[in-house]
């Protein structure tokens, strides 16, 4: 990782396409339950145009396209090229329905057509972002009247151990002066539902996601995300390699306690409506 992926006002600090691999399908392990669920919620069925915005590593997209079946059609759009390869060499549309269409997007401009999708899907997007209403705008503009927005987003404060930890708490207190000096908030998951409305979404839905590990495979996710994104904790002098390095310790050391409780980051997710057209 060379540092954070900027483009725009995009700002992604977290490695992409084959090295990010494994941390994206723990992070779908701990959280895409309940975002399939939602999604099924909200509406999603066979014959159904879907964009999955910030589609990453075509996790999703690949199941959407199995929902919505051979009548239906998935794009996976996101601005890496590197998710975008990696997402379509994955196979895993399944039997009977087409493979996902995967295009490189900007979420403020996509240049897709307007009015143009049933259901517009994003998670972990919009805490990446300099202007997230831009984008929910934009996503708005991209559905059609009566389309389903569905969007997760992150609550960063939310992370802790049970007995706390200094680890955990130094950890947060890193990743939001990250956020502050790359001009992103890890807690936009605390204003997404206010912001979803601001963009002219109507009747929205709101659920609050919060994974618990003991032991596990998905206890070590926030060690994992905090690896990754230390290069750039360096490089913006937030901490010395070997300061970094004895805080992963400890991170990884709560990750292998069996005795000790990690909660995940709450994901704050909205489901909500583009109004029909009233007429005159």
């Amino acid at each position: 990782m060379e540092g954070s992926k900027e483009t725009g006002s995009h700002v992604y600090v977290l490695e992409t396409g084959d090295c990010g691999a494994a941390r994206l399908q723990m992070q779908d392990e701990i959280y895409g339950a309940s975002t399939r669920q939602m999604m099924l919620d909200a509406g999603l069925c066979a014959g159904m145009r879907v964009l999955d915005l910030a589609c990453g590593t075509g996790i999703m997209s690949h199941w959407i396209s199995q929902q919505v079946g051979p009548t239906g059609t998935v794009v996976g759009g996101d601005i890496s090229r590197d998710q975008l390869a990696y997402a379509s060499a994955q196979g895993s549309h399944g039997e009977g329905s087409r493979p996902p269409e995967f295009i490189e997007v900007n979420a403020y401009d996509t240049g897709l057509p307007a009015a143009s999708f049933d259901m517009v899907h994003c998670r972990l997007l919009l805490c990446h972002l300099e202007r997230p209403a831009d984008a929910l705008r934009e996503i708005h503009r991209l559905l059609k009247p009566g389309g389903v927005l569905v969007c997760q987003d992150l609550e960063l404060s939310t992370l802790f151990s049970r007995p706390a930890s200094k680890a955990y708490e130094q950890s947060v207190a890193l990743g939001h002066a990250m956020g502050k000096m790359l001009g992103v908030n890890y807690d936009f998951g605390t204003q997404l539902h206010s912001a979803v409305m601001q963009a002219g979404f109507v009747s929205p839905t709101v659920r609050f996601v919060q994974p618990v590990h003991m032991r596990g495979l998905g206890k070590d996710w926030w060690h994992q995300t905090f690896e990754e994104v230390t290069p750039v904790m360096i490089r913006l002098g937030l901490g010395t390699q070997d300061e970094i390095s004895v805080l992963l310790g400890e991170l990884k050391k709560l990750a292998l306690d069996e005795q000790v409780l990690l909660a995940q980051a709450r994901m704050p997710a909205v489901s909500a409506v583009k109004a029909m057209r009233v007429d005159s």
